[in-house]
Formats: structure tokens, sequence, C-alpha cells
């Protein structure tokens, strides 16, 4: 893998609903590498504060009440100014692939959304919890995702992308989920716990990079790299596992996640999610790249694959290790249906 950028993940709002815009003067200066760091606190070993055991039963956990539930919403391309304001372009480069992505910081979103937090706060958080999880930041492990989609298909790898229905689930920049409509999907749907995520990040890339199909008349200038149909939703996982129009019920034959599994207080509702949304036959998969473990919040992919085992429905297989000597060990965990759990 090259040397890697960062990137970012999230979940959004309301039912079905159309938000109010909330566009409007430029966003701060403020470049992505600025320095950001996890709002959690706690002992970061092991043992400290943020560790815990996952949510013994995730359905439950998807069912409890929270005050930090956003519920489901579809954010509409067609809603979303073009050119959106306050979105900057720059170009990267992942397996000889170039993409174009909004420059974004907490500072910036915060500042161009309706999303309004202290300038300390987005200054020196990656997170704030319950309002903002992230998603201005293009995580390492969304690019490691990325790669891997890129290089593995295009070596014939044992997985199918072209004709597919995909989710990416806190899609941030939704790179993932772009490589994948390049490669021929059938269907993305980009998903965020923040609707201003994907209004003010999510869909303007998604557009710079050609995705774009409308139900409108465009015009003979606009340039579409493919015919994937793009959807975006926003909301807390909790609130669109239980949403059928949202989401249609086992749908997708390839589900990604880049960067999710950071917290254990999440995992009930991310199991129980990917137990709603893949497709119930083999061939479907979800890949999840993520740190092996998060200091100060005690999540990890190798905690999430023993909730994932715990929870008796899917088999389990690393199948990409990344330790560059730069951050923390990061792996591509493949999820599958266990045979029996496909009935």
């Amino acid at each position: 893998f090259p040397p890697l950028l960062s990137s970012l993940p999230s979940s959004p709002l309301g039912p079905f609903a159309r938000a109010t815009s909330m566009w409007g003067g430029d966003a701060p200066a403020g470049g992505e590498n600025a320095s950001f760091r996890f709002n959690f606190g706690g002992d970061a070993s092991p043992g400290g504060a943020g560790a815990g055991s996952p949510p013994a039963d995730p359905e439950s956990a998807v069912a409890a009440s929270s005050e930090l539930l956003l519920p489901g919403v579809e954010v509409f391309a067609t809603d979303v100014p073009d050119p959106c304001p306050g979105w900057t372009p720059e170009t990267i480069r992942i397996h000889n692939t170039s993409f174009v992505k909004g420059v974004s910081t907490g500072a910036k979103y915060s500042a161009t959304t309706s999303l309004r937090l202290p300038k300390k706060v987005t200054e020196t958080s990656d997170l704030v919890k319950g309002a903002y999880e992230g998603g201005a930041k293009l995580w390492e492990c969304a690019v490691d995702l990325t790669e891997y989609l890129l290089a593995e298909l295009a070596d014939g790898g044992d997985f199918k992308i072209n004709g597919s229905n995909v989710l990416e689930l806190g899609c941030g920049h939704g790179l993932p989920g772009i490589a994948c409509a390049l490669l021929g999907a059938k269907q993305v749907v980009f998903q965020d716990y923040n609707p201003d995520v994907l209004r003010t990040l999510t869909v303007p890339n998604a557009r710079a990079n050609g995705l774009m199909r409308f139900d409108v008349d465009k015009s003979e200038n606009d340039e579409k790299k493919t015919n994937c149909h793009c959807r975006f939703l926003g909301g807390d996982w909790g609130s669109l596992a239980h949403n059928s129009e949202l989401l249609v019920p086992n749908s997708f034959q390839v589900v990604l996640c880049a960067e999710t599994v950071y917290e254990l207080s999440s995992f009930g509702k991310h199991v129980a999610i990917l137990k709603r949304a893949l497709a119930k036959n083999k061939n479907s998969l979800c890949l999840v790249a993520a740190k092996s473990y998060y200091f100060g919040v005690g999540g990890g992919s190798h905690a999430f694959a023993e909730a994932l085992k715990k929870d008796g429905a899917f088999d389990v297989l690393p199948i990409y290790t990344v330790s560059d000597g730069v951050s923390n060990v990061r792996e591509i965990l493949k999820v599958t249906w266990k045979e029996g759990a496909m009935r």
C-alpha cells in the first residue's frame, strides 16, 4: 500500500424527510492534516476506562432507547447545490486511480453546516460523541479499503462488485463506495451518521468523480463515468436497521465499513445493521477496515471480530494487515454469513 492519508465514518438524522439547507459563506481555511484526536478520555491501556465487554445481545442494544439516536433520513442529491458552497476540491491517488475529494476538517465542517461546535473542540478532536462522528476527515482505513478494492478486483479477486448493490456504512468522504461505483456496482448507498456530512462532502465528492445519476434531465455537458445509482442515507444505525423504507432488508451483496468499530458501545447496533443489510447468500460479504485496537475507547478489529463470533451469525476472516510503523496495526476483516444463518 502507498503512504496513507486519513479517512472517516459516521451515521445521520430524520425519517425520509428533506432537511433544510444550511449553506452560505466561505469555509475557514485549514488543511485536513491538522492535528486531531479522539475526544473520549479514559486510560489508553486495554484495561482502562475506555475498555469493556461487547454487548451480549445486539438486537436488544438496537431496541434500547438512546438520547443520542438520530432517526434515519434520505438526503437527496438534487437538494444539494452544485457547486456546493464551501466545498474545495483536491485530488488524491490510490492504486493508480485518481479521486477528487473535498478538503475538509472538523472546523470547516462545523462552519459550513447547521452544526455549531466550539472552535476549541473541532481543532482538537475527531469525534464529538452524539453530535459529530468524524465524517469530515479522511481516515487511514478508508484509504486502505479503497486500495484493497482496487487492487483485489484488478487481480480478479474472489468477490464481485460489478452489478452488485453496495452499502458503505459510516462513509464520510465515501471513497470506498465511489471506487465500487467506478468498478461497475449497480447501486451504491452511502450512509453516514451526520446528514450534513453527506450534503457537504459525500454528495459533492460523488459528483466530482462522475458518479451521479439524477432522475431529472442532465445537460449534455455533464460527465458521467458510470451508470451506478447513488443514494445517501443519514442517521443512527439503530434507527436505520428498523426502517425498511430507507434500507430494504438483506438487499446488499457488498457492505463496506472503514473505521466504524472504534467504540465498544456501538457493536450491538453495528452487528444488527449488518444482519439487516447483507443479502443472505453465500457470495455476499462485508469488508471491515479498522485499527486492531483504538486506545482510549476499547474498540478495534479484534474486539469486533469477537463480537461477531459471539453473535453466531457470521464467519470472520482477517484478509489483510497493514503494519507501516506509522500508526497502529490496521486490518481488513472479511465477514460472511454462516451457512445456517442464511435461512
